[in-house]
């Protein structure tokens, strides 16, 4: 009697499906992202495509395990994978956004999709992923009038900016020993940020003026990642850590300027000076006891000072640091009931921000709460995450931002191999 392993047709067709997907969509139009006034500087805002489960958890995780699911915050994490499973992550988010300057208040709503990525485990001691994800997304549209010199005149002047990056990361963990595990993030960063000035002298002179330049950026660059996992009377201990070392990424630009939208005063490529992403370094602690909770905290530090003098990128930057830290809660008995199946999580996080405006830190703060459940027998789960946010102040005639976040995940997991069995 022996056995042979084989994939199922089935099962072939999804992974086509699923790598097709991500190296087709190109990116996950990060352009759509954000309304926010602060995205005119650095590489916009910055994203933080964590799983819904981690978002819930004050986007902490990087000592969790990918227990049931494609952990994005530590490659370490996938040598936890199922061996005999193949998983796709689809998520998406949608964020009413209010915005409050001097008594006035406006409103938008944006929404994207946050991540697409599949894994599997290659080996009983090697897992890998494949995924696509948004970077930064930049979207304001500033309307201002500019005094003329030496008159009493003046004329409107529109500031607009849309575009992204994005970024596709291959990742691998491996386990070094019963207890430690380390991986590495190979990833390839690409998008543009286009940039706007329309002036209207059609009072004046009746005409109109655009200048538009466009920002392309890429590059490769590593995260590497460690994890360790050890075992307490009443349950796990983990803990992780990650580091992205800094990293150059190139730049160029295109400059058109227009008349009236139809005449080309001027279109040139122009080189320009390339920026950097800086030494990223994250570390945290995770505890699960056997009677269903979960404890994870998360503490970061970035040195974006590097970008203070930069020719391509807007602002002034500062060092900063990151907490995020969370619960969850499933019951560890009787899954076959719905509500003893699914899980539940809440957390908070806080970041004193890489950027200053008007000599103030632009801090954020917020909670997070979600929840999962079963979609059939087979481990697929709907994740749903809701984070509140407030980002910035009124003082000193700045904005302040506040969101509301909502993340839906959904997890597939299929038997991936199958066992025959011959005489």
């Amino acid at each position: 009697m022996f056995f042979i392993t084989t994939m199922t047709k089935n099962n072939l067709k999804i992974l086509l499906i699923a790598l097709i997907l991500i190296t087709s969509t190109g990116n996950l139009d990060a352009q759509n992202n954000t309304s926010s006034p602060y995205s005119v500087f650095g590489f916009g805002i910055l994203e933080t495509p964590a799983h819904a489960k981690n978002a819930a958890m004050g986007n902490s995780g990087v000592a969790m395990p990918s227990d049931g699911y494609l952990n994005t915050l530590n490659p370490a994490s996938l040598s936890h994978l199922d061996s005999l499973s193949f998983y796709f992550n689809l998520q998406g988010q949608g964020t009413i956004n209010k915005f409050s300057m001097g008594g006035k208040e406006q409103t938008n709503f944006d929404s994207n999709f946050d991540i697409l990525s599949m894994g599997f485990r290659v080996t009983p001691w090697w897992g890998m992923s494949l995924g696509l994800y948004p970077f930064s997304s930049v979207g304001y549209e500033i309307n201002a009038n500019n005094d003329i010199i030496g008159s009493t005149s003046d004329y409107p002047m529109v500031y607009e900016g849309s575009g992204g990056l994005s970024r596709v990361t291959l990742s691998n963990g491996i386990k070094l020993t019963k207890n430690f595990s380390a991986g590495v993030d190979a990833t390839f960063l690409w998008g543009s940020s286009d940039i706007m000035e329309t002036a209207d002298y059609s009072d004046l002179s009746g005409i109109t003026i655009s200048s538009s330049k466009k920002w392309y950026f890429n590059n490769l660059y590593l995260k590497y990642g460690l994890q360790y996992k050890g075992k307490t009377n009443n349950g796990n201990i983990y803990a992780g850590a990650t580091w992205q070392p800094e990293t150059n990424i190139y730049a160029t630009s295109n400059q058109t300027i227009l008349q009236d939208e139809s005449t080309t005063y001027y279109n040139e490529d122009q080189s320009a000076e390339d920026v950097w992403l800086p030494n990223m370094f994250t570390a945290g602690l995770a505890k699960h006891w056997q009677s269903g909770w979960q404890f994870s905290a998360d503490y970061s530090f970035s040195e974006w000072s590097t970008l203070n003098g930069s020719q391509t990128l807007n602002g002034t930057f500062h060092d900063s640091q990151t907490f995020g830290a969370g619960f969850s809660y499933s019951h560890p008995k009787n899954k076959h009931k719905l509500i003893n199946s699914m899980s539940w999580e809440a957390g908070l996080f806080y970041s004193d921000g890489y950027l200053s405006v008007n000599g103030t830190r632009i801090e954020e703060k917020g909670i997070s709460a979600g929840f999962s459940l079963p979609l059939n027998n087979l481990g697929n789960r709907l994740h749903l995450a809701y984070q509140h946010s407030v980002k910035g102040t009124e003082n000193n005639g700045l904005i302040e931002e506040n969101y509301h976040t909502i993340k839906i995940s959904f997890s597939w997991i299929e038997r991936w191999f199958t066992k025959q069995k011959f005489y």
